[in-house]
């Protein structure tokens, strides 16, 4: 059973013109969910020409201007001198690249001899052109996380222009593979001075395969040069492919039985791809023109409607409960209705293991990433608590973003952290609540009613008027209608004339008070 196939299927809606999604299904059940609106404008693994804006050496950082809203922030780490110096040759300069090279090498340059005592404006200088790819999208006030050491992928290999090495995928762990596979990277004909990363979809593949992902890439960089020569910053030399496309030379494999999509344009647009991409995968690809909505046709929208959920139910009767704060991802785990066997020791463990897969699976589908804590059910036996660590490493390894974990605390907390490199599904779709401003709660009737109440005392002992209307949501005002009598006190204790409208347009925690008569707003003035 541990060798069985899996059976995978890429789902393509783009029936709305104002929005992409794509659900990659494994034996019938979603696995990744991938969104992508107009509005909304995609950034990683695109390549700019920038400029340097300013250098903040207390964090030894830089922020570039690439042309987007908010510039770019590079860190000292995520730049590389000696690209810069080749991207920086005018092309008068490029037939003495050699010499110079020597004579960088023989001078340093003036630079410190190691990295970390390097400072950013020993590299970088203001006003400063230079070329940078997206590694991290905007997230809340932030602007793009931005490197100099440049990649570009193919669908088995991975182009770095500035770096010489030939790197395997650790997930290709048959070593006579690595060897095969390297053996190939090195036979293929690159431009000086570029490296190869062999991606994990390489396993199995052929010399000619290669030779043709290489010949694709090293026309794109030699596109990005061009541009980079006839261009002045901040401009973009190279956009990433969109999500629908991005997600099939990703995504595909001999595993993939159907390439699924809505509309004939994007069909066309898919064939044309794989055509010259992926060859085998031009059989396997429908265009689907059913009546009923495509996710609801694959069953996967109701997986779609749990990853927005705050509560997941597991198989055997257990929970886990989300929660995504600012700081970090709590998830709570619960025993729910499992509580069957009599052993309580085995019930917990075996919740533990079933929650530790559906967390690794919620974690890739909601695009979480960040700091994590997970409270498991305690358990009492080592070795039960070692297990549950190790299968929520296992179920992690499928995961493309990567993690790291701690052991158990012993408070029986699990610290682990996930890339995150965009926004999270749930950022994506959902704004912000008017109502609670993220608190995730509101006050209740009566919380709002006693508030009120103190506000209006300390109005009508402040302020003259006599006559107030008092606007309120339409539940606080029904609320209010419910007990008069308090009113009536405050109307006899203040001599005043108290009026209720009900404003269905009002938040239900908001209140406010006007003069009667002239209609003037009346503000609170304290003492």
């Amino acid at each position: 059973m541990k060798n069985q196939k899996i059976e995978r299927e890429i789902i393509i809606d783009t029936e709305q013109a104002q929005e992409r999604r794509v659900a990659v299904v494994e034996d019938k059940q979603l696995e990744e969910y991938y969104i992508e609106r107009d509005e909304q404008h995609r950034h990683m693994g695109s390549v700019y020409k920038g400029r340097v804006e300013n250098i903040i050496p207390a964090i030894n950082a830089a922020f570039i201007d690439i042309g987007l809203e908010k510039n770019g922030f590079i860190h000292i780490d995520d730049v590389f001198a000696s690209n810069l110096d080749a991207m920086e040759l005018d092309d008068e300069e490029e037939e003495e690249d050699g010499e110079k090279k020597n004579q960088n090498q023989n001078q340093g340059k003036n630079r410190p001899k190691n990295r970390k005592d390097l400072k950013i404006s020993d590299i970088l200088k203001e006003k400063q052109e230079i070329i940078v790819q997206v590694v991290k999208e905007p997230i809340s006030t932030k602007g793009c996380r931005l490197t100099t050491d440049i990649s570009l992928p193919g669908r088995f290999l991975v182009l770095m222009p500035f770096e010489k090495q030939i790197a395997v995928s650790r997930r290709i762990s048959n070593v006579q593979e690595r060897k095969r596979l390297r053996q190939m990277a090195r036979e293929v004909n690159l431009p000086e001075g570029c490296g190869l990363i062999i991606r994990t979809a390489a396993e199995g593949c052929t010399q000619k395969a290669f030779e043709n992902d290489v010949a694709y890439l090293v026309n794109t960089w030699k596109e990005i040069e061009e541009k980079h020569r006839a261009t002045s910053a901040p401009a973009l030399l190279h956009p990433e492919l969109d999500l629908v496309l991005r997600t099939i030379r990703d995504s595909y494999g001999e595993d993939v039985s159907r390439i699924v999509v809505n509309t004939k344009p994007d069909y066309d647009r898919i064939m044309t791809f794989v055509k010259s991409f992926v060859p085998e995968a031009k059989n396997n690809v429908r265009l689907y023109e059913g009546d009923v909505p495509i996710f609801e046709k694959w069953n996967v929208q109701k997986d779609i409607d749990r990853a927005f959920r705050r509560n997941v139910w597991l198989k055997s009767g257990g929970y886990i409960v989300i929660d995504q704060t600012e700081a970090m991802i709590a998830i709570d785990v619960n025993s729910g209705r499992h509580t069957s066997s009599d052993n309580q020791e085995e019930t917990v463990t075996k919740t533990n293991l079933e929650a530790a897969d559906e967390i690794a699976r919620q974690l890739k589908l909601r695009n979480i990433g960040g700091l994590v804590v997970v409270d498991f059910i305690d358990m009492h036996s080592k070795q039960n608590q070692k297990e549950v660590v190790m299968r929520l490493q296992s179920a992690l390894k499928r995961d493309k973003a990567k993690s790291s974990i701690l052991p158990l605390s012993e408070f029986g907390l699990l610290e682990m952290t996930r890339q995150r490199v965009t926004e999270s599904i749930r950022q994506s779709v959902y704004d912000e609540c008017p109502y609670c401003h993220g608190r995730g709660l509101v006050k209740s009737l009566l919380s709002i009613c006693l508030e009120l109440q103190r506000a209006l005392q300390s109005l009508l002992s402040l302020e003259k008027e006599k006559d107030v209307r008092i606007d309120v949501n339409p539940s606080v005002a029904a609320s209010l209608r419910e007990n008069l009598d308090i009113l009536k006190k405050i109307e006899e204790q203040y001599n005043a004339n108290l009026t209720i409208t009900s404003n269905p347009k009002m938040d239900l925690e908001d209140y406010k008070f006007y003069d009667a008569l002239s209609g003037k707003a009346l503000q609170l003035k304290r003492r």
